[in-house]
């Protein structure tokens, strides 16, 4: 940890960090108490559900609390915030733990994964991201994150390479299975990522997003009945989940029953004009129901307002029939995805 070099300066660098902290040196109990909570914050970090994640947040406070020069710990605050869409706080985090160790690969793949999600900053995600697997070649989550941003760039064979090696790494990890099922859905590879889904859920039943998922690759195959049933097993697990109302409003449009999807469409609509981060939500509907050019108004909308779901513009399903639009394109290359290499944002 080099604690003696690095104590003053990052008693500086943490002055403004709103949490009560102290040393290991100014208590000989801290070091412990600081393990003890980062243990505790790493199990519930690795469950990775909504609750355990809040949960994780407190454990590394408390960690950071006794003992302000223990860099594990910000970084795995650092990953519970990414996780929790906080980015600002998750870029906060990882910065003081590479102030603490540099070598931290956990703070290279969260700042990875906050230039990928928050800034669009393909290559400057891509440089840390790869940083992070070079420090630590063995850390699942950050296979599973560089191929997020290989598949968001058009690299979905190089996607699923990175994702085929976390399963190998935690064969019996349900959210790693998981998400080699995500991939194979983002690559169009649907029976592919059905059968990695399930795999992922006879691990842990309670993943939403893989019911979800599931629904989502039999929708665009065609197989409704199957579909519907996936986002009823979704919505059993997550009953608030905006997500699923927008998915079966697509299952209904592409399904041919308009008054049902449009119905949805308003509810959705609704959401998006109180700021809540659903305009490609709408255009995915509008873009179903045949309105490209309503489509495309709430797709630069989401574009304007930086939605998280736009990563994946450049390779969503829901989208192939504004790809020849010129106002499509301009959106891509806004974002530095027009090409078929790795850009950064403009």
């Amino acid at each position: 940890m080099r604690k003696s070099a690095l104590r003053a300066g990052c008693v500086l660098l943490l002055a403004a960090f709103p949490i009560s902290v102290a040393t290991a040196a100014e208590d000989p109990k801290a070091e412990t108490v600081a393990a003890a909570a980062f243990a505790q914050g790493q199990e519930h970090l690795a469950r990775r559900t909504s609750d355990d994640l809040r949960a994780a947040l407190r454990d590394f406070e408390r960690a950071i609390a006794a003992d302000a020069t223990f860099a594990p710990a910000f970084a795995g605050l650092a990953e519970t915030q990414a996780l929790l869409y906080d980015y600002p706080k998750a870029r906060e985090a990882a910065q003081r733990a590479l102030a603490l160790d540099e070598r931290l690969a956990a703070a290279h793949a969260v700042l990875g994964f906050v230039r990928l999600h928050s800034d669009w900053d393909w290559a400057g995600a891509e440089t840390e991201l790869r940083r992070a697997l070079e420090l630590e070649p063995q850390r699942t989550t950050s296979h599973l994150w560089y191929a997020i941003l290989l598949e968001a760039t058009g690299r979905s064979n190089e996607a699923l390479t990175e994702a085929r090696r976390a399963v190998e790494l935690a064969p019996k990890d349900a959210p790693v299975r998981a998400g080699l099922g995500y991939r194979l859905y983002w690559a169009r590879r649907y029976d592919e990522a059905v059968a990695e889904l399930t795999a992922a859920l006879e691990l842990d039943p309670k993943l939403d997003t893989a019911h979800y998922f599931i629904g989502r690759a039999r929708v665009q195959q065609g197989r409704y009945d199957e579909a519907r049933e996936a986002f009823a097993r979704a919505r059993k697990l997550a009953p608030q989940d905006a997500n699923l109302q927008s998915a079966e409003a697509y299952l209904n449009a592409l399904a041919g029953q308009r008054k049902q999807a449009e119905k949805t469409l308003a509810d959705i609509e609704r959401l998006a004009l109180r700021g809540l981060p659903f305009n490609s939500q709408v255009a995915g509907l509008r873009a179903a129901l045949g309105e490209k050019e309503a489509a495309l108004g709430w797709l630069e909308l989401a574009h304007s307002h930086h939605e998280g779901a736009l990563v994946w513009l450049k390779i969503d399903p829901r989208f192939d029939s504004l790809r020849g639009e010129p106002r499509f394109q301009e959106i891509l290359q806004r974002m530095g995805l027009g090409g078929e290499g790795v850009g950064k944002t403009r």
